[in-house]
């Protein structure tokens, strides 16, 4: 039983990180759109494994603090090993945006695509020196594990703006029914409870002299938890919520490549497909019947809300001809602000990522300019360094785009409850409703996936755009430009949904909202944190006192 565990604890630390390396990597197996969540009773084991090795290894220098001390350096490497391994397969998509202007960035793409998992797995070098303070025999390493990680989850969604994506419990939430504790927990109370199930098998060699029974415990503890949250799945999603009276939406997916987005000579046939699909779809019913209409993010290849050109005027007459009276427009687009010069040109002091309103005859109701940008995608963090050295944002500007000044309000429109409007990258985030002074009714998540091609970056995207939607209670209506968009219901179920690559529209009803959930009310994992806190201060000051 305990052989694999020997053997590992008899390889240098150089092999060691080799194969928490491959843990890592294979960890994202978990993860959509495969979502093979049973690879984490494998992968997890095996780091805790190798950690056993770093940690429970006797004799290794004659002073005890410096054995402590080398301890929690090579834990530090394997757990970076683990999480550069992880982040590679997770995100290796981003090399994508990089052919987008392969002229000026692909000959970048092998540092950038290696940069940010190694960047990113600092999280788990620090989970694993953390955990490695804590380590000791038994069981309670396992509960190390577990506590110094979550640390590390917790961390890596809030530090330096923050990145979320692919947190552990995005793989406990696989499937709807196991989705459904997500409206209690949030995501990150799924990841703290990943963190304690997975690593079980680790338990059958925790205690070597202890009864079969008890080696058996733990495993036998998480596969009874996992089967106890399915059927509350089940019998959570025999509910369903009906939808909104007298609301019936339109979402636009133009499917139009981001090689071709921002070529002067390509906004003609943009703006016709776009315009187009809204005033027929793609069955032939017109646009009147319907009460909202969402475009995308960036729909239109210009700067929408300010601008003087004369092709922008025609547009937004066109456009105001094609809105019926009483539909409601929600699109993305760009929006500028600047000053007239004397040549009768716009000077731009600064460029948002912006959702607008429009009501009839296209007038701007009201718009929000996009808070939470992408790092390099839309702005280039240290510019004045970075920019020296000949890295720009990835988006057409160069200069990437200014963050709005205020967090997302609550948008008002005829027929239906208030709404959320969340751009692109921002759904990602946690706990977006909680300072409110009114509970939308519905969130619209406009987005443009379409930098990353045909990989796993989107399906990942819209997963945790449904953990939001059962976190919160609240339906989502999602536009996306190239896929995939979809209208999602409170508890996580796709109603309808566009394909990556498709172009068409779909015509549905706005889903109701179902009451606050547990989560929306406490927000709990910040009250787990405080809790587990005072626990992993007491487990570090035994293991420091024992080395000592």
């Amino acid at each position: 039983m305990d052989a694999l565990p020997r053997l590992i604890a008899q390889l240098n630390t150089g092999k060691l990180a080799l194969i928490a390396f491959v843990a890592g990597a294979l960890s994202v197996l978990a993860m959509a759109p495969y979502f093979l969540w049973p690879i984490l009773f494998i992968t997890f084991p095996a780091l805790v494994w190798v950690l056993d090795a770093i940690c429970l290894r006797e004799g290794e220098a004659e002073e005890p603090l410096v054995t402590f001390g080398r301890r929690l350096r090579n834990a530090a490497i394997i757990g970076w090993a683990f999480g550069f391994g992880f982040f590679l397969a997770s995100i290796y998509w981003i090399g994508y945006a990089f052919y987008v202007d392969a002229e000026r960035y692909a000959a970048l793409m092998p540092f950038a695509v290696a940069a940010l998992p190694a960047g990113l797995g600092l999280f788990y070098a620090a989970a694993s020196a953390l955990a490695a303070a804590m380590w000791q025999r038994g069981y309670a390493r396992l509960a190390a594990f577990a506590f110094a990680f979550f640390c590390a989850e917790a961390a890596r969604g809030y530090l330096l703006t923050g990145f979320p994506w692919n947190l552990f419990g995005e793989a406990l939430a696989a499937s709807t029914p196991h989705m459904q504790l997500a409206a209690y927990t949030g995501v990150y109370g799924l990841t703290l409870a990943a963190l304690f199930i997975f690593p079980a098998p680790a338990a059958l060699i925790a205690v070597p002299e202890a009864r079969y029974w008890r080696l058996w415990s733990p495993l036998f503890l998480s596969v009874v938890a996992l089967a106890g949250s399915y059927a509350f799945g089940v019998n959570r999603l025999s509910e369903t919520a009906g939808l909104v009276d007298g609301v019936r939406v339109r979402i636009v997916q133009p499917n139009i490549p981001q090689q071709e987005k921002w070529k002067p000579e390509n906004r003609q046939w943009i703006f016709d497909r776009v315009l187009s699909l809204t005033k027929s779809g793609t069955d032939g019913s017109d646009v009147s019947g319907f009460t909202h209409v969402i475009w995308p993010e960036s729909s239109v290849p210009f700067q929408f809300g300010f601008n003087n050109e004369i092709y922008i005027r025609e547009a937004r007459d066109i456009l105001a001809a094609a809105i019926p009276p009483h539909t409601t427009f929600i699109l993305g687009a760009e929006r500028a602000e600047g000053v007239m010069t004397v040549e009768n040109r716009y000077t731009f002091d600064a460029v948002y990522n912006s959702l607008f309103v429009l009501s009839e005859g296209a007038q701007i109701s009201t718009f929000y300019d996009k808070v939470h940008l992408v790092p390099f995608g839309e702005y280039v963090p240290f510019q004045g360094i970075l920019a020296a050295l000949g890295l720009r944002a990835f988006s057409h500007r160069l200069s990437g785009f200014d963050a709005g000044r205020k967090e997302a309000p609550l948008i008002e429109t005829p027929k239906a409850p208030a709404f959320l409007p969340l751009i692109c990258y921002e759904i990602i985030f946690p706990g977006r409703v909680p300072d409110l002074s009114k509970r939308p009714g519905w969130f619209v998540n406009v987005t443009n996936d379409a930098w990353f091609g045909n990989s796993t970056g989107p399906y990942q995207h819209l997963h945790q755009v449904r953990l939001r939607a059962v976190e919160e209670g609240l339906p989502v209506m999602r536009s996306a430009n190239t896929g995939i968009s979809a209208v999602i219901d409170p508890y996580g179920r796709i109603l309808a949904q566009l394909g990556l690559g498709e172009t068409g529209v779909i015509d549905h009803g706005l889903p109701k909202a179902i009451p606050r959930t547990f989560y929306e009310e406490t927000r709990l994992p910040a009250f787990i944190f405080l809790f587990l806190l005072p626990f992993e201060f007491y487990l570090i000051i035994v293991a420091f006192a024992k080395a000592s």
